[in-house]
């Protein structure tokens, strides 16, 4: 019974993995550069990942995924709020159903897609102000003036796209692994 337990975790991992290195790979290989950055379709792959595999561990491979991507693409600054914000797109997913497409993780994509729209806006907010500012009463400064919220408005398009992208491909890998029954197959 112990060795059965002790696959099907070996098996988790082997595909959190799996799919922090797909994360990895649909954020910085397969981007599209925009004005602010570029749009990808990685979260596609987080949304799977949260419908497969234990929440805590998702989680982890979504963070790990995502940062991966910043660390490649030289965006550092982004690699910790990445990290957050990537974890927190997964709790808002079911992973105890045999099927992908659930009435839940069908609420999921746009819950996600907000967090991640709001996430950056955040994270934009911060880096800007940090990277304006000579100290630490400066930066607060920065972060309580209400110019810098306004100007980081500019990045919400993007991601509004990479969000609407990625739920598209989540969908549509979703119904093909629904079909073929993936997920009984690799759990």
């Amino acid at each position: 019974m112990k060795t059965e337990s002790n696959g099907r975790f070996l098996r988790q991992l082997m595909l959190a993995s799996i799919f922090a290195a797909m994360t990895t790979v649909l954020t910085y290989y397969l981007k599209i550069p925009m004005h602010n950055g570029y749009m990808h379709l990685g979260d596609s792959m987080i949304y799977l990942c949260a419908c497969f595999l234990p929440t805590p561990l998702a989680m982890a491979s979504a963070g790990i995924g995502g940062m991966l991507a910043d660390l490649f693409g030289g965006y550092t600054v982004y690699m910790i709020p990445t990290f957050i914000i990537k974890a927190m797109l997964v709790p808002a997913f079911n992973n105890r159903s045999a099927k992908i497409i659930t009435k839940r993780n069908c609420l999921a994509v746009p819950a996600a897609a907000l967090i991640t729209v709001l996430g950056y806006y955040v994270a934009d907010v911060v880096v800007a102000s940090a990277g304006s500012a000579s100290g630490i009463s400066d930066f607060f400064g920065y972060i309580a003036d209400g110019k810098i919220w306004i100007a980081m408005l500019s990045g919400m398009p993007g991601n509004v796209m990479q969000a609407a992208a990625s739920s598209a491909v989540f969908f549509i890998l979703a119904a093909a692994m629904d079909k073929t029954q993936v997920k009984n197959k690799l759990l």
